[in-house]
């Protein structure tokens, strides 16, 4: 099944757009769990318990596992087959060469079997083509982001660089038809004018919660079924994970 036919299934199975950002942190983990790789499993774990029935996916953020080394990137494997055939996307952000980029979509399509991934546009088409050929897969491109450093590079030109970016994952979508884009929710202002330079892309959009992003204004920018939220930090090391979630998945209804 194609991901954005899996993707529109499930948010209509749960009425929501919620998508859980498992941003496991060993230095934030409970007490009760290991501080360890297998306390990130273990962790992750109870947090999927706890809310695999009212989420949309998962989006799985590599540095964390990757920082542990190979015991960390084991917890992500077995956190990735716990999820099981709920959509799941790999937050890694690459973008290299093509033959490079060939080798990188191999490992997260075909290794690891996530769903879509993310990926960085700054050294052009041959660094995004090559996941774009897996044609069940997606590709969330980024585009406008959150961090206040975004000024650097993704304002910059007449048009801006974000509208380039923008444009191209249009070009590419009309081609592929499973690229989509990222965009920052304390950039909400902006979702609106994105989103009609990219029609057909699905809009991820993090930045809920604990960067301050706010949810009415990014519900109200968008169709619901062209955009994916995601909160991480914010429920997934609060006091209560499933009350939490609940509440997003609320406030994030279709």
């Amino acid at each position: 099944m194609k991901f954005t036919e899996k993707i529109r299934s499930r948010m209509h199975k749960v009425g929501n757009v919620l998508v859980i950002g498992l941003d496991s942190d060993v230095e934030k983990l409970p007490k009760k769990f290991p501080q360890n790789a297998q306390g990130i499993y273990e962790f992750n774990k109870s947090i999927i318990e706890k809310t695999g029935d009212i989420v949309c996916a998962y989006k799985i953020n590599s540095a964390f596992y990757e920082a542990l080394g190979p015991e960390g990137m084991n917890a992500l494997l077995k956190t990735r087959d716990l999820i099981g055939d709920l959509p799941v996307i790999y937050d890694v952000k690459r973008g290299d060469i093509e033959s490079t980029a060939r080798s990188y979509a191999k490992a997260v399509f075909d290794f690891f079997n996530f769903d879509a991934v993310t990926l960085s546009p700054y050294m052009g088409a041959d660094a995004i083509d090559p996941f774009l050929n897996y044609k069940d897969k997606y590709a969330f491109v980024v585009c406008l982001s959150s961090n206040k450093s975004a000024i650097d590079f993704e304002y910059h030109g007449t048009p801006p660089l974000y509208a380039k970016v923008a444009k191209f994952v249009d070009d590419k979508n009309k081609k592929y038809g499973n690229c989509g884009l990222v965009v920052g929710a304390t950039v909400s202002e902006k979702l609106l004018e994105i989103s009609l330079m990219a029609k057909e892309s699905i809009i991820l959009i993090p930045g809920i919660g604990t960067q301050g992003g706010d949810v009415e204004a990014t519900m109200n920018s968008v169709e619901h079924d062209r955009i994916l939220v995601n909160v991480s930090r914010s429920i997934i090391f609060s006091e209560d994970p499933s009350k939490s979630a609940r509440e997003y998945s609320k406030m994030l209804s279709i």
